[in-house]
């Protein structure tokens, strides 16, 4: 993944009309699925101070139930993984926890 160039940079804001035409339009075609998921503050926080951490991966999941989840892991400056955290969705070894549990949407939508 080393094609990455500044992982902190990663992302921008985008206009809001635009935006919101894109998840009208999911959530129309999507009827019955969870939309999205909501994280505080306390726990991306927790994710950027991870030693290393540029970036936040998010990663789609099945949990035990059947139920896709949202799966948080910390990213270093060119993107990877922390090596840490690699042990759920990556590849390679670690034994760290990853982060989840975020309230989903449509239950607990705005």
């Amino acid at each position: 993944m080393n094609h990455l160039k500044d992982v902190n940079k990663i992302g921008k804001k985008m206009d809001k009309e635009k935006l919101d035409k894109w998840v009208k339009k999911y959530q129309k075609e999507h009827d019955g699925e969870t939309f999205g998921w909501l994280y505080g503050c306390d726990t991306l926080q927790e994710i950027l101070k991870e030693d290393g951490c540029k970036g936040i991966w998010f990663f789609k999941g099945t949990n035990d139930e059947g139920n896709e989840r949202l799966v948080l892991y910390p990213a270093d400056h060119e993107g990877n993984i922390l090596q840490k955290f690699k042990s759920l969705g990556a590849k390679g070894g670690g034994d760290n926890d990853a982060w989840d549990d975020g309230a989903e949407c449509p239950e607990s939508c705005p």
